[in-house]
């Protein structure tokens, strides 16, 4: 995104006249997320901060800040915010650059649960390859080839874990980028059977580019106009 975010944080560049942030801040309200966790990293993480604040004009009940020193990853991330689920049977991440134009919601499951989308372009993100029967037979990080017997379907940057996830990640070894992949975590849960999906048949999109930030406003405008 530069050279905006030379100035700016990525999550406060603007779609349809709100911040990137506030899509996934309204996803988690919808869900009935009560206590936000906010990771932070890279530049002008402060401005985050001023948006957000206390979360109370997000809808939310509390608001926590932990800073992600080095980008290891998102599940690493993740590992860092242990002390504010404790209590929490269940806990839900959103990434802060994912938009979900209709709500997500997630039943009260033991295991991981992952929300999956079909793409034009599935090897940019990490895969589930599900049969025909939408039953997953295997998960990859960023795949250079897609495997024909299965449908390649996006994993989304939405999820939901137990407490358990916090015993797997010590099992995780950093990929070759050097990064804890969440992927990976979510494959420790398959290979447990304890990992369920939905198809998410709504509009959704990163907004880490230029490129998809174009494209979300041009959802949005065409829907405004009764064109979608």
């Amino acid at each position: 995104m530069r050279p905006l975010t030379n100035v700016v944080n990525k999550h406060l560049l603007g779609v349809n006249g709100k911040f990137i942030i506030d899509y996934p801040l309204n996803t988690l309200k919808q869900m009935g997320v009560e206590n936000l966790t906010v990771v932070l990293g890279g530049n002008h993480f402060s401005q985050v901060v001023g948006h957000i604040k206390d979360g109370l004009a997000h809808g939310f009940k509390t608001c926590n800040y932990v800073y992600q020193g080095e980008a290891k990853g998102i599940a690493q991330a993740i590992q860092l915010c242990r002390r504010y689920v404790d209590n929490d049977d269940q806990f839900a991440v959103i990434l802060g650059d994912n938009l979900f134009d209709e709500p997500i919601h997630f039943p009260k499951l033991v295991g991981a649960q992952i929300v999956l989308k079909s793409v034009p372009d599935p090897k940019r993100f990490g895969v589930a390859f599900c049969d025909s029967e939408m039953t997953i037979m295997d998960i990859k990080e960023k795949p250079l080839t897609l495997d024909p017997r299965y449908q390649p379907l996006a994993i989304t940057g939405c999820y939901s874990f137990d407490y358990h996830y916090f015993d797997l990640f010590h099992h995780l070894q950093p990929s070759a980028r050097g990064e804890f992949e969440i992927t990976d975590l979510i494959k420790l849960y398959y290979h447990d059977r304890e990992c369920s999906s939905q198809i998410y048949n709504n509009f959704w999109s990163d907004m880490g580019t230029h490129e998809s930030i174009a494209q979300c406003n041009q959802y949005f405008y065409a829907k405004q106009n009764g064109n979608t």
